[in-house]
């Protein structure tokens, strides 16, 4: 049981590890979402790009994981990004 919980934990910590892609900065888990969708996130240039393609689709489809990201990475820009 404990083994278990160490392995869980372990995999939370590596789905969290930031790594910088291009320009952008995404958490393992947010790459495998944008993945899973062909978002193609490597050639966003800046957070708001990638942050306006995902409203695009967004908008269209009913993308539970897809919003998720959107929203997380919309409040990363806020508090990264913003003046204030």
């Amino acid at each position: 049981m404990e083994e278990e919980l160490e392995k869980e934990l372990e995999q939370l910590k590596e789905n969290h590890h930031v790594k910088k892609v291009g320009n952008l900065y995404l958490m393992n888990y947010q790459q495998e979402i944008l993945q899973k969708y062909h978002v193609p996130f490597k050639t966003c240039q800046t957070m708001k790009e990638l942050l306006f393609y995902l409203s695009d689709i967004v908008d269209e489809e009913e993308f539970d994981e897809l919003e998720l990201v959107a929203n997380e990475l919309q409040e990363f820009s806020y508090y990264h990004e913003t003046r204030k």
